[in-house]
């Protein structure tokens, strides 16, 4: 099952991206410096191996949406 999300990641930022949630090993929310010296909350997204994504969605809105699909 794939969940859609929203990249955080500035080169991306606001597209949207799907993301196999078979794949999903650890979800963590944390503030980011960006190169500008802004701070922004993000989730980080770890699917090893492939790599880590960062979203603006809250990682209880995630969960949520994990949990309704995972009966279906």
């Amino acid at each position: 099952m794939y969940i859609t999300l929203t990249n955080a990641n500035p080169s991306f930022r606001g597209q949207q991206l799907a993301i196999n949630s078979e794949m999903i090993a650890t979800m963590w929310r944390s503030e980011v410096l960006r190169d500008d010296g802004t701070l922004e909350n993000v989730t980080y997204i770890f699917c090893p191996p492939h790599g880590t994504w960062e979203v603006s969605d809250t990682l209880d809105d995630i969960v949520t949406e994990l949990n309704s699909h995972a009966w279906k």
